[in-house]
């Protein structure tokens, strides 16, 4: 077959090279060269030899290798003839330029490709992300996609002040009445500053309102100031106004109401609610009956108690969640070391108060030694050093009163806000209860069926069968008020958490504040004293 076919002229072929054909391909091109770098030159007036001669001959040299820098440019400049700039970059233009380039120039090029590259691919990146946000916003319920934002704008668009305690009545008869001045921009409230009186009973007549509406449905409700019967009877016994305001237990009382109406108004749901509205709007409120201890109300709150305590001991409650599980002994556990811890803090504000008594003894003392001295500047320096030790009574006292209201008062708030919890968690504990005595007569009830159905007595099945159906429906019912129930109960414990973080975090700031400031004014009073001591000549 070969040898039929006729090579082309010597002429023509000549032409054909000195052409310039702009659609050669590189392979071509190279294989044509290397044709002319062999031993066997073509020569005028001979046949070429063929096809399968020239390509046992031309193969020395492998395909892979680099061609020569000349025809390099001019593969480069043939591809660029065709190639728009805007054009994306074609595959197979790649592969020849690849083949066309050398080592050198293909890193040199990759690194400017790469360097293009990396922006693009920087901003590729930033909208995947953002795509991504917008995916998981779009895929969120559009109640839960700003429950944060709205939750920190009711944080801070509400403040309640309690203040201005005032005896009003004689005798056993009187009561304490406090000024609660409110201030937000929220629209719930019919103004944006609001300013009512309120007795004590008015607030624990809030709190059973709040409890008998939300604790049923598994939400935590902040517990009010409890009662105290020796602090209440010194009010009453007091003659005057300012005799009543000036006993300790009422300032205590004012700042537990403060931090009561502070709680309840950080509560996204409670702070909605009417009663709550009207505790802060209303000037009068109907009188509260059911908070005295020998009142009918008094009475069931007692009954509902023992029911409870009764309750908790008889019900054994197969705990299936490991989440609930965890957080019950770690609510235990925090109690346990909380209530230690408020003991400390105790002793240690009676402690500093003992020893504030001290230091203005020892001051009386000295002023005492002072006014017998008859030595001039003996006389002069005791006097200054009793001064001094009186302030140093009044930085004590300071600091035992901060200690008191800022952290004693504050951990025994959370430990009245843990028995609250446990509370929502005995809640729990019967709405379980009554799911499995739900499923339990539905079982009994279609045992009864079954025999009924094996002894042919039809005439008592269609009543049972009616039966089976509403025990149905209630056993669907009470399991799905179970998941609300522990749903809603989660959420409370969440928020519960990240409060008291705050909480502690902010008791940890006050506390180490009022110890650097008391002793930075201690070291400037025994600084002021030192030059009179150095007097005594």
């Amino acid at each position: 077959m070969s040898d039929a076919r006729e090579p082309p002229p010597d002429d023509n072929f000549e032409e054909i090279e000195d052409k310039d054909d702009l659609f050669t391909s590189t392979k071509e091109t190279f294989h044509d060269e290397v044709l002319e770098q062999t031993e066997e030159p073509v020569v005028e007036g001979e046949p070429l030899k063929s096809e399968e001669n020239n390509t046992m001959t031309a193969v020395p040299v492998e395909v892979k290798d680099d061609p020569p820098p000349q025809q390099k440019v001019e593969d480069d400049e043939d591809e660029d003839l065709f190639k728009d700039d805007d054009d994306e970059e074609d595959p197979v233009t790649e592969d020849l330029s690849e083949i066309s380039l050398s080592k050198s120039s293909d890193k040199s090029e990759e690194k400017l490709v790469e360097e293009e590259q990396k922006p693009v691919e920087e901003v590729k990146k930033t909208v995947n992300e953002e795509k991504k946000d917008e995916q998981k916003l779009e895929s969120l319920p559009k109640n839960d996609m700003f429950e944060e934002e709205e939750e920190k704008d009711k944080v801070h668009d509400l403040a309640i002040t309690v203040s201005e305690p005032h005896k009003k009545g004689d005798g056993m008869n009187s009561y304490m009445t406090y000024r609660v001045r409110t201030k937000t921009t929220m629209s719930i409230f019919k103004r944006p500053e609001l300013s009512v009186d309120r007795r004590f009973s008015d607030f624990l007549g809030l709190h059973e309102k709040l409890v008998a509406k939300h604790r049923h449905v598994g939400r935590i409700v902040p517990p009010a100031p409890e009662k105290s019967l020796v602090g209440m009877t010194k009010v009453k016994m007091a003659k005057t106004d300012e005799e009543a305001q000036q006993i300790d237990f009422i300032e205590r009382r004012r700042a537990s109401l403060e931090r009561y109406l502070n709680r309840l108004g950080k509560h996204k749901v409670l702070v909605q609610d009417p009663d709550f509205r009207d505790f802060l709007e209303q000037e009068e409120l109907p009188q509260a009956t059911s908070t005295r201890a020998l009142s009918g109300a008094g009475v069931m709150r007692l009954m509902r108690n023992v029911e409870g305590a009764i309750s908790k001991i008889t019900i054994k409650m197969t705990e299936e969640d490991a989440w609930f599980e965890e957080k019950t002994q770690q609510i235990e556990g925090l109690e346990t070391k909380l209530r230690g811890l408020h003991q400390a803090v105790e002793d240690l504000v009676r402690h500093r108060k003992e020893l504030a008594g001290n230091t203005a003894s020892f001051a009386k003392s000295a002023a005492t030694l002072g006014n017998a001295e008859e030595h001039t500047a003996l006389s002069r320096a005791l006097a200054q050093l009793s001064e001094a030790f009186e302030k140093v009574e009044g930085l004590h006292q300071e600091v035992a009163n901060s200690d008191y209201y800022n952290v004693s008062e504050v951990i025994g708030d959370y430990l009245r806000v843990i028995a609250e919890i446990n509370e929502v968690f005995q809640v729990r504990v019967k709405s379980w209860a009554n799911w499995q005595t739900a499923e339990a007569n539905l079982t009994k009830k279609k045992e009864l069926e079954t025999r009924l159905q094996q002894q042919n007595r039809t005439e008592k099945l269609p009543n049972v069968q009616t039966e089976i159906k509403e025990l149905e429906s209630r056993v669907k019912t009470c399991k799905r008020e179970f998941d609300d129930l522990s749903a809603t109960i989660k959420k409370e414990i969440t928020k519960f958490e990240q409060n008291r973080v705050l909480d502690f975090k902010q008791i940890l700031l006050t506390f180490l504040k009022t110890l650097m400031k008391s002793q930075e004014q201690n070291i400037k009073f025994w600084e002021a004293f030192l030059p009179e001591a150095k007097a005594i000549a």
